[in-house]
């Protein structure tokens, strides 16, 4: 992998900066409450905002800084060859898109798991039911009813998805693995292992599905434009 290369990406190193200046901002103008404006509410919420479909992409956990220097490390790894090989105006779709798939993709999720606890869809009447429900049903709904989505996970797995269209061999390292493994392989044991993790809740708090379906809009759009690579866009 060519970092020269990564550190001549212009549309990697904007959306860095933007990230690093939206995670200062929130810490320096915290009265103002950046995170929950900014993140993305469940549809159904009265919180839910249109535009936190792409600002949720720029917000970070100011609880976890590994939360947004795992996001941007990975962005800077596997961004700029994506955006050398597409040019920036591909680069930014597959990053965007495949973003916007990710939040879709857990918000089908919790909605189904809010369903299957209390037959469902409407907030006030779900909200009634927790009393009934034992601690870790609560904890269940409770996240996926309220638990708004921050990050640029779901954007930057789409864009590792793409890496692993275009360089299905390249080897990189996951754990616990301590031997560097083929990404595309690797992205496989990844989305099973964060299939397995929301369907038993092994790490609360974790989009899993937008994890999921960030990498499979990537790799998917990446495919379309392998296929059409005359295209002109």
């Amino acid at each position: 992998m060519n970092f020269y290369t990564n550190l001549n990406s212009d549309a990697v190193k904007h959306l860095i900066s933007i990230n690093i200046l939206v995670y200062t901002a929130a810490f320096v103008f915290s009265q103002y409450k950046i995170e929950d404006i900014f993140s993305l509410y469940h549809p159904l919420d009265d919180n839910f905002e249109l535009y936190q479909i792409l600002t949720h992409m720029f917000v970070h956990s100011k609880r976890l800084f590994l939360h947004i220097i795992f996001n941007m490390l990975a962005l800077f790894m596997f961004g700029g060859q994506i955006e050398t090989l597409l040019g920036i105006r591909k680069f930014l779709i597959i990053y965007f898109l495949s973003g916007i798939s990710a939040a879709l993709f857990q918000i089908i999720f919790n909605t189904g798991v809010m369903y299957y606890f209390v037959q469902t869809l409407d907030f006030s009447q779900a909200r009634k039911t927790l009393d009934y429900l034992n601690e870790e049903q609560k904890i269940n709904l409770y996240s996926s009813m309220y638990s708004p989505m921050m990050g640029s996970s779901g954007a930057v797995s789409g864009i590792v998805g793409a890496f692993a269209k275009f360089f299905p061999e390249h080897k990189i390292f996951i754990l616990p693995f301590p031997f560097p493994i083929a990404v595309r392989k690797a992205l496989i044991i990844f989305i099973f292992g964060s299939l397995t993790s929301a369907v038993f809740n092994l790490a609360p708090g974790v989009a899993h599905f937008a994890h999921i379906g960030g990498i499979l809009s990537g790799y998917f759009i990446g495919s379309f434009f392998l296929n059409k690579k005359n295209f002109d866009f």
